[in-house]
C-alpha cells in the first residue's frame, strides 16, 4: 500500500508544473522552446539536453555527434560531407557515401572531392 502511494505521489509531482522553483534554475513545462538557445536556432521544437528535434520548413535537420553526446541543429545548407535530403516530412542532412568527398549532389554523386584528389563521373579518385 505505501509504495502505491508513493508512486502516485511521485507521478503527481512529475506532472505538476515546477513554478515555485528558484530564480535561473530550469522550469519545467510541456512545450519544449528554449528560444535564446542558440542550438535551438531555426527549431520549431527543441529539446533542452538534445537539441532541435523539428526544424523550421526550408531548414534541413543535421544531428552532430561529439563522442557519445547527440543533438540535432537546423541549418540552411549541410555541412562539408553531407547533402540536402528534402522529402514532405522532413529535409535531413545525408552522408555522402563517396570516400574523399567534401560535398555531393546525393548519396552516390560528389561534386567536389578533398584536396589531393580529383572529381571524375561524380567519383574522387
Amino acid at each position: 500500500m505505501q509504495f502505491r502511494l508513493f508512486s502516485f505521489a511521485l507521478i503527481i509531482l512529475n506532472c505538476m508544473d515546477y513554478g515555485h522553483c528558484q530564480p535561473g534554475r530550469w522550469k519545467r513545462s510541456k512545450r519544449a522552446n528554449y528560444g535564446p538557445n542558440p542550438i535551438c536556432k531555426g527549431c520549431l521544437s527543441c529539446s533542452k539536453d538534445n537539441g532541435c528535434i523539428r526544424c523550421q520548413h526550408k531548414l534541413f535537420f543535421f544531428l552532430r555527434r561529439e563522442g557519445m553526446r547527440q543533438y540535432g541543429e537546423c541549418l540552411h545548407s549541410c555541412p562539408s560531407g553531407y547533402y540536402g535530403l528534402r522529402t514532405p516530412d522532413m529535409n535531413r542532412c545525408s552522408r555522402c557515401r563517396i570516400e574523399n568527398c567534401d560535398s555531393c549532389f546525393s548519396r552516390d554523386f560528389c561534386t567536389k572531392c578533398k584536396t589531393g584528389f580529383y572529381s571524375h563521373r561524380g567519383r574522387c579518385f
